[in-house]
């Protein structure tokens, strides 16, 4: 009788693993046919839910590749390539900073709203605060002084063009120069450069790299990635210029309860699978 329990148990457990591992295979491969190549292994426990009734489980806002941070803005460092001593991808940064907006993936307005270096840059120290003799301290603060600002993005460093989501849900063009070569840098204009209303719902986070694959503009229930128009001919042909349009990619509807993260080139899911995009 018990070998005939235990027999019953195993099968049991074989069909469950199964039909997960089928689950998961058929996510993968669509995951791919939306564009992304399969990757190592993602292990950073405080993101993942336990079991099927967890809801305590901490929430992506940002992932930079060097950092994660969550929804309250607690900071996370990462090492994708091996895992920390504690056998995890991830671990708490040794900071009390709380992120409120961000800047290009590297600087951020904190709780206090001074502004630091999230990586170590020009040998100062990550988390440490930038200081106003910083060259570029005039802009951090022209950009990420207001409230309302969430996250900033440089569009064209040459003519001073930064995108800036803002806490309404739209994402503006706002372009910093010099009037007078030898006077301070000044905010010149400010436009509507992505408009909610044109996607139906409030933007809640978007990367911008110009015409690239890892450009996106996410709502609160959908995601539009940049895509090629014409990707098998100006892939074939030398002379061919690719075209580019910000296409809704539907699968991040259909899986969003099983994609954890995603940055523009990455992408985790819950049973831990690294995504990157197809060049």
């Amino acid at each position: 009788m018990k070998i005939k329990k235990w027999g019953k148990m195993l099968f049991l457990l074989f069909v469950v693993c199964f039909a997960c591992c089928g689950c998961n295979g058929t996510i993968t491969r669509n995951i791919r046919h939306a564009g992304f190549t399969v990757g190592d292994t993602f292990v950073c426990d405080p993101f993942y839910p336990k079991d099927k009734e967890d809801t305590h489980y901490e929430r992506v806002k940002y992932f930079t590749g060097s950092h994660l941070i969550n929804s309250e803005g607690k900071i996370y460092e990462l090492a994708l390539s091996q895992p920390y001593a504690n056998g995890q991808n991830c671990r708490e940064a040794q900071t009390t900073l709380r992120e409120k907006a961000i800047l290009d993936n590297r600087i951020i307005k904190a709780e206090d709203n001074k502004y630091y270096y999230l990586v170590s840059q020009n040998n100062v120290a990550s988390y440490s605060e930038v200081p106003q003799t910083d060259n570029n301290y005039t802009i951090y603060d022209i950009l990420l002084r207001d409230e309302d600002v969430i996250k900033v993005m440089t569009a064209d460093n040459s003519k001073g063009v930064y995108y800036v989501l803002k806490q309404d849900g739209n994402i503006y063009a706002n372009v910093i120069q010099k009037p007078d070569r030898n006077g301070p840098f000044v905010l010149t204009s400010t436009q509507v450069i992505f408009d909610k209303t044109e996607y139906l719902a409030n933007i809640i986070d978007f990367n911008y790299v110009g015409n690239s694959l890892n450009t996106y503009v996410k709502t609160e229930n959908k995601m539009f990635r940049m895509r090629m128009k014409n990707a098998e001919r100006c892939q074939k042909y030398a002379d061919v210029v690719c075209e580019f349009e910000l296409k809704e990619d539907t699968m991040f509807e259909t899986y969003k309860d099983h994609i954890i993260l995603y940055n523009g080139n990455m992408l985790v899911t819950d049973y831990k699978q690294i995504f990157t995009v197809e060049k």
